[in-house]
């Protein structure tokens, strides 16, 4: 009986002793395997920036969105171009627009002084034809040259036909054809009871 007591006290005591040397012969058996093969690290990889972002892109992906954004931007550059042009087409027709106004503000007052011009009291009228009559037909078609069409249609019809068709004879072929063109288009034809027998 107190054999086996004696032996239960050896295997209760050299317990902890055998756990302790198993222990270390297992670490250092570790600590072996690690400095000889080189594969088992105990230290915890780095987290990567864009594995925190939700995903990696290749180079290929880093590419294709560089296309793009340089695509969006060339776009972008087109658009403003095309908003200026319309900007200055539409400047363009403005001032166009002020200056066909302004002609024909110009026009209007250019025939109104015409209009004066031809529409000489009477009295000078026939003043002037009194007087270009009284020339010799070289030297008042000379003065006739110089003038108005019209108010050389103005005196021409005032003077008898006699002296009128001497001085038409001496004034520039070119101003005789115009003030006879003038001249038609002044006189009205001739009504059917004038002309029947």
């Amino acid at each position: 009986m107190r054999v086996w007591l004696m032996v239960l006290l050896l295997i209760g005591l050299a317990a902890p002793v055998l756990a302790e040397g198993g222990g270390g012969g297992h670490g250092g058996g570790g600590g072996e395997g690690a400095e000889g093969g080189g594969e088992v690290s105990t230290t915890l990889p780095v987290e990567d920036p864009q594995l925190r972002q939700g995903r990696v892109y290749s180079e290929t992906e880093v590419d294709v969105l560089l296309d793009l954004d340089q695509q969006r931007i060339e776009m972008e550059r087109r658009t403003q171009a095309l908003e200026l042009r319309e900007k200055l087409v539409d400047l363009m027709e403005q001032r166009l627009n002020a200056r066909v106004a302004e002609l024909k503000t110009l026009q209007g007052e250019l025939e109104k002084l015409l209009g004066n011009v031809s529409g000489k009291d009477d009295k000078e009228l026939d003043q002037l034809a009194l007087i270009y009559g009284n020339m010799k037909p070289p030297v008042a078609a000379g003065v006739l040259n110089r003038l108005d069409n019209a108010i050389v249609l103005d005196v021409i019809t005032r003077m008898p036909a006699k002296k009128s068709g001497k001085i038409m004879e001496a004034i520039d072929p070119a101003k005789a054809r115009v003030l006879s063109e003038m001249m038609a288009a002044r006189t009205p034809p001739p009504s059917v009871s004038a002309t029947a027998p």
